[in-house]
Formats: structure tokens, sequence, C-alpha cells
């Protein structure tokens, strides 16, 4: 248990002291080893790529399943007041991302596509090599 709350601690503080700082660079295009050299508080390249992974998720920027499908979809939970001043909480559904602004990116053809590959900026390779990027096509918006 002592180790679960030292890494939970650990991330805690990363995100508190940097995190918006990493983000902001991200969203300039600055690569992640750049990033990583210019933070004012040191943290791994490893912590760097998770931050940016979870902000690309979590802000519909990259979709793991095809859009429009089930398995996007997100849920906010709502308090509400019902009869007699009883409060209550409600799962909403939000709205499912559209179809029309995602594109699908096939990894594995990306990689094997040297010439495709080679245009790409030192931004959008790193991107590539160090997000843990397993399945084989993603859905996203305009990073590559």
């Amino acid at each position: 248990m002592g180790e679960q709350f030292n890494k939970t601690l650990s991330n805690f503080v990363k995100d508190f002291a940097c995190r918006n700082e990493v983000i902001a660079k991200f969203k300039n295009r600055t690569p992640i080893s750049e990033i990583v050299k210019e933070l004012t508080f040191p943290i791994s390249e490893e912590s760097v790529v998770t931050m940016i992974w979870d902000y690309l998720i979590e802000n519909n920027i990259i979709l793991l399943h095809e859009p429009g499908s089930d398995k996007n979809l997100q849920y906010d939970i709502v308090k509400k007041d019902g009869e007699l001043g009883k409060t209550y909480f409600e799962k909403v559904k939000k709205s499912s991302p559209d179809k029309n602004d995602y594109k699908a990116i096939n990894i594995k053809e990306l990689r094997a596509d040297k010439s495709r590959y080679n245009k790409l900026e030192t931004f959008e390779k790193e991107l590539l090599e160090k997000l843990p990027l397993k399945n084989e096509v993603y859905y996203c918006k305009s990073i590559i």
C-alpha cells in the first residue's frame, strides 16, 4: 500500500508542477525531446509522454475506436435536485465525436511508407515513435 501511495503522490506532484507547461508546449508542436529539456520542473520523458497521451485521449483528439461507435461514448455525472429537495446524481451521455472531424491513420502503413514518413516533421515522428500506439488504426484530429 505504501508503494501505491508514493506512486500516486508522485503523479500528483508531476501533474501539478508541469502538466500545463507540457500541454502548452505540445500544442505549440514542440517535439517531446525538447519539452523534456525545457521543463522548469524536471521529469522523465516517460512522464511527459504519459501526460501527452492522456491529454490526447481525454480531449478526443485521438480516438481508439471508429468515430460514432459506442466504445467512444463518454459520460458526465450531473447533480440534480429531485422532489422534496432530495439530491441525486445522474449519468448523462456527452455528445459523440463527429466522424467528419477525424482521419483514420494506419500506424503500421505510415511507418512502412518511408517516403511519407520522411515528409513528417520531427514533432510528428516523435509522436509516432514515443506514444503508446498499440492499435493498428487510430482516428485523429489533425495531429499527423
